[in-house]
């Protein structure tokens, strides 16, 4: 599970941290979240904000990390996907629930010179009273030039490392000069594979076609009862072994079809409606679609112990089945899996049904900046809400700063009355 991101001077944001501890003054809804090492983290996490605010930028931080954390050579150094500093610095709270107890991984990268300039692992350990106990288990900080590491045998080559890399990802580690290292390196590929990335306006249903395909008796069975609930005209969905396809009256072989086998894997899920059974992909809406190929993320998440991050978890779906997919992982039975999901739907955001105000966040774009906080942060003597109170009548009354900006709608509006040159050209509207 993570437990905390970090960065600073990424694309609209500067310093910003977004914690997914859950707030010990909250004694409310206990089961959204679970104690790990002692420390209780929270399962979900909502991020509210208006279009073009940063929502999508949050998602797309998980992959810059997941690309480090794998040592990938491909980070995205475009200047522009970074902010308007050459450095931008980044970090990541984590528990593998492997032994090793809470890790935060740090760093710096210079996006011009594409470097490595600052590493930091650190292992912490946390206590019910008092601070916590960090201890560094290696440092590299090439501006400064610190090289500190656990295993002083190792402390001279790590100064050596090249910087264009990250440290566990280095050739001297490969040739097993580092070898001592090796048992960190895995902790970072078991922290990268257990983030599963998913935007809902396009959502590959590979891993649903694979386990109903699969011989895992339980990923199908709930795959099945998570589509049917979600439909409830649907008694029952699943993949068909043999299916027929005819061009121009003529039945065609399968194999004949070489370079389509995702399409035609996708003509081979059957639903059945009533007594109907009929081909999922002609038949079914767009919502039950992205709910099929919704289940098995959901499923590997909650039973394997994997972050699901959601970009728009909304988009496309009836709010009851939204508030299930939150109200699966927040479930007193889940104890390891864990959603952090950006969102539009204002009944998500009630503190007496289904999220504590620790679990939503607000983002706000001023200009070419962007900021994130808390609800819990909203304190009652500042103006923040209390305890059942009307959130989402306060949200729509702009009072946490995320609605759209009200001068560009009524421009919008005024462009039939005024013609604004400023809009000629850029909007077509047609008004009765």
């Amino acid at each position: 599970m993570i437990s905390e991101i970090t960065f600073n001077n990424y694309r609209l944001f500067k310093k910003t941290s977004i914690s997914l501890i859950a707030d010990s003054r909250t004694k409310k809804m206990l089961s959204n979240s679970v104690n790990l090492d002692d420390k209780r983290v929270l399962k979900t996490l909502a991020i509210y904000g208006p279009n073009n605010s940063g929502k999508s930028l949050i998602f797309h931080l998980f992959e810059l990390f997941k690309v480090v954390l794998l040592g990938k050579n491909d980070i995205d150094c475009n200047r522009s996907f970074f902010g308007d500093k050459p450095v931008s610095s980044f970090s990541i709270t984590f528990n593998n629930n492997d032994g090793n107890g809470w890790l935060r991984y740090e760093f710096s990268y210079n996006s011009i010179d594409k470097l490595f300039i600052r590493e930091k692992l650190i292992s912490i350990k946390y206590y019910s009273a008092g601070s916590p106990n960090e201890k560094n288990i290696f440092e590299k900080d090439s501006d400064s030039k610190i090289f500190n590491i656990f295993d002083e045998d190792n402390k001279e080559l790590l100064s050596v490392i090249p910087s264009r890399h990250p440290i566990l990802y280095s050739l001297e580690l490969k040739n097993g000069k580092f070898s001592s290292l090796s048992v960190w390196q895995q902790e970072f590929i078991k922290l990268a594979n257990s983030i599963e990335l998913v935007q809902m306006y396009n959502i590959p249903i590979g891993n649903t076609i694979e386990a109903l395909k699969g011989n895992d008796v339980k990923k199908k069975n709930f795959i099945t009862a998570f589509v049917k609930d979600a439909d409830v005209s649907i008694k029952d969905f699943d993949y068909r072994k043999e299916i027929h396809i005819v061009k121009d009256g003529q039945e065609i072989d399968e194999k004949a079809l070489s370079g389509y086998e995702s399409l035609i894997d996708t003509l081979h899920l059957e639903t059945t409606y009533d007594q109907n059974k009929v081909p999922s992909l002609y038949f079914d809406s767009s919502g039950t679609k992205k709910m099929e190929a919704l289940a098995a993320y959901i499923y590997d998440a909650i039973k394997t112990g994997k972050t699901l991050v959601v970009d728009e978890l909304d988009n496309g779906l009836h709010f009851r089945l939204t508030r299930a997919i939150v109200g699966a992982f927040n479930n007193l039975a889940n104890t390891k899996g864990q959603m952090i999901f950006t969102a539009h739907d204002l009944m998500l955001i009630d503190c007496k049904m289904l999220l504590r105000k620790d679990q939503i966040y607000f983002l706000e774009r001023k200009g070419n900046e962007a900021s994130v906080f808390c609800l819990k942060d909203a304190t009652v003597s500042e103006g923040g809400p209390r305890e059942g109170s009307d959130l989402i009548k306060r949200y729509n009354s702009g009072e946490f700063g995320t609605l759209p900006d009200p001068n560009f709608i009524k421009e919008l509006l005024d462009v039939r009355e005024k013609g604004d040159p400023k809009w000629v050209g850029i909007v077509s509207i047609q008004f009765s």
